[in-house]
């Protein structure tokens, strides 16, 4: 699969803050369907081999799919790609955590190896930037599991919304919730296996406001 040397395409549209905020505005309001439909179009694409373009369909809100689908497909490419990483850290000898940043479709190692680890963590890198279906791996569950942080926000700001939270702490959670799909995500590795940095991010924010609400 060829590399998209482009910034995620999540959500642009909240990049322009006036479409932000109305976008915000009516969840905040409307936010009381669940998420549903959609499985033909998400089989459909995975069947043909099409699954960028499905992830685009589910990102521009065109599609609708039922969160716990999206989450079990998640989770599959997760354990898929914990065994490959598990297995290329032992390899580049590696017995420590590394952070990879996914930026402009490449994966880019983050910080300054210490002597002892600079080679292998060099050749690491050469290795990653000539895998291109490693990276597809990583792109493609790392795009999964920001959908998921999302996908399981926007539910639950529906049951704040039913629970008659206001609005404007409605719009905030939403806001700080978005920030897991506009940034760039990082894939924390180790020969225990991987992580995204947006796993958890949305329980992290319904932890705080439950915190202030004691």
């Amino acid at each position: 699969m060829e590399i998209n040397n482009k910034p995620l395409s999540l959500f642009n549209y909240i990049t322009d803050n006036n479409k932000s905020n109305d976008a915000l505005q009516a969840l905040a309001k409307t936010n009381n369907k669940d998420i549903s439909g959609g499985l033909d179009v998400l089989e459909s694409g995975l069947n043909k081999g099409q699954f960028e373009e499905t992830l685009k369909l589910l990102e521009k809100g065109e599609i609708d799919i039922d969160l716990n689908l999206v989450n079990n497909y998640y989770q599959f490419n997760q354990q898929k790609l914990d065994r490959e990483i598990s297995q290329l850290a032992k390899s580049f000898e590696l017995s420590s955590e590394l952070v990879v940043t996914l930026q402009d479709g490449k994966l880019v190692i983050e910080g300054e190896a210490n002597n002892t680890k600079a080679n292998s963590v060099k050749a690491l890198q050469q290795y990653l930037d000539k895998d291109i279906r490693l990276n597809s791996l990583v792109q493609q569950t790392a795009k999964l599991s920001q959908f998921v942080e999302w996908g399981q926000a926007k539910k639950q700001a529906a049951e704040y919304k039913s629970q008659d939270m206001p609005e404007e702490q409605l719009i905030s959670f939403l806001k700080d919730a978005r920030l897991v799909v506009t940034q760039n995500n990082q894939l924390i590795m180790s020969d225990k296996g991987s992580t995204f940095h947006s796993q958890g991010h949305t329980q992290l924010l319904i932890d705080k406001l439950a915190e202030k609400s004691e």
